[in-house]
Protein backbone atom coordinates (compact mmCIF):
# COMPACT_ATOMS: atom_id res chain seq x y z
CA UNK A 1 0.00 0.00 0.00
CA UNK A 2 2.66 2.34 0.76
CA UNK A 3 4.36 2.00 -2.54
CA UNK A 4 1.53 2.54 -4.51
CA UNK A 5 1.24 5.71 -2.66
CA UNK A 6 4.68 6.50 -3.39
CA UNK A 7 4.09 5.80 -6.91
CA UNK A 8 1.08 8.19 -7.43
CA UNK A 9 2.89 10.81 -5.41
CA UNK A 10 5.99 10.75 -8.07
CA UNK A 11 3.08 9.94 -10.80
CA UNK A 12 1.53 13.62 -10.52
CA UNK A 13 4.86 15.45 -9.08
CA UNK A 14 6.50 14.05 -12.87
CA UNK A 15 2.91 15.07 -14.14
CA UNK A 16 3.17 18.98 -12.65
CA UNK A 17 6.59 19.66 -13.34
CA UNK A 18 6.52 18.13 -17.04
CA UNK A 19 3.38 20.18 -17.75
CA UNK A 20 3.24 23.18 -15.96
CA UNK A 21 6.81 24.67 -14.31
CA UNK A 22 8.79 23.40 -17.48
CA UNK A 23 6.40 24.94 -20.18
CA UNK A 24 6.44 28.26 -18.06
CA UNK A 25 9.96 28.41 -17.69
CA UNK A 26 10.67 27.70 -21.69
CA UNK A 27 7.77 30.43 -22.63
CA UNK A 28 9.48 33.03 -19.94
CA UNK A 29 13.18 32.15 -21.73
CA UNK A 30 11.62 32.77 -24.98
CA UNK A 31 9.83 35.99 -24.10
CA UNK A 32 13.23 37.39 -22.47
CA UNK A 33 14.52 36.57 -26.14
CA UNK A 34 11.95 38.34 -28.09
CA UNK A 35 12.40 41.29 -26.10
CA UNK A 36 16.05 41.38 -26.25
CA UNK A 37 15.73 41.01 -30.19
CA UNK A 38 12.93 43.97 -30.71
CA UNK A 39 15.26 45.91 -28.26
CA UNK A 40 18.20 45.28 -30.13
CA UNK A 41 16.34 46.41 -32.99
CA UNK A 42 15.09 49.59 -31.46
CA UNK A 43 18.26 50.62 -31.03
CA UNK A 44 19.50 49.90 -34.47
CA UNK A 45 16.57 51.52 -35.77
CA UNK A 46 17.26 54.83 -33.61
CA UNK A 47 20.81 54.42 -34.41
CA UNK A 48 20.27 54.44 -38.29
CA UNK A 49 18.00 57.40 -37.98
CA UNK A 50 19.38 59.90 -35.89
CA UNK A 51 23.37 59.03 -35.63
CA UNK A 52 23.28 58.09 -31.95
CA UNK A 53 25.77 57.26 -29.89
CA UNK A 54 24.84 53.39 -28.04
CA UNK A 55 24.55 54.80 -24.24
CA UNK A 56 22.34 57.63 -25.69
CA UNK A 57 20.28 54.95 -27.97
CA UNK A 58 19.95 53.03 -24.24
CA UNK A 59 18.65 56.89 -22.30
CA UNK A 60 16.12 57.19 -25.59
CA UNK A 61 14.75 52.91 -25.11
CA UNK A 62 14.65 53.83 -21.48
CA UNK A 63 12.22 56.89 -21.37
CA UNK A 64 8.79 57.73 -23.46
CA UNK A 65 9.38 58.45 -26.70
CA UNK A 66 10.14 61.70 -27.49
CA UNK A 67 10.74 63.64 -30.99
CA UNK A 68 14.41 65.62 -30.03
CA UNK A 69 14.39 67.34 -33.52
CA UNK A 70 11.49 69.60 -32.38
CA UNK A 71 11.37 69.74 -28.75
CA UNK A 72 9.23 72.38 -27.48
CA UNK A 73 10.63 75.30 -25.44
CA UNK A 74 9.62 76.80 -22.66
CA UNK A 75 8.08 80.06 -24.48
CA UNK A 76 5.85 77.39 -27.00
CA UNK A 77 4.71 75.77 -24.03
CA UNK A 78 3.07 78.65 -22.56
CA UNK A 79 1.46 79.56 -25.31
CA UNK A 80 -0.03 76.34 -25.86
CA UNK A 81 -2.19 77.03 -22.28
CA UNK A 82 -5.02 79.11 -22.08
CA UNK A 83 -6.34 80.83 -18.90
CA UNK A 84 -9.85 80.83 -18.19
CA UNK A 85 -12.40 82.42 -15.59
CA UNK A 86 -14.78 80.42 -14.16
CA UNK A 87 -18.32 81.73 -14.67
CA UNK A 88 -20.65 81.34 -12.08
CA UNK A 89 -24.21 81.01 -13.00
CA UNK A 90 -26.94 82.40 -10.82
Amino acid sequence: MKYILYFFLAYFAFQFIFRLVVPLFLAGRTLRKGFRQMKEQMEQQIRQQGGFTNSQADQTAGSSYTNTKTSPTAKSRKEDYLDFEEVKEE
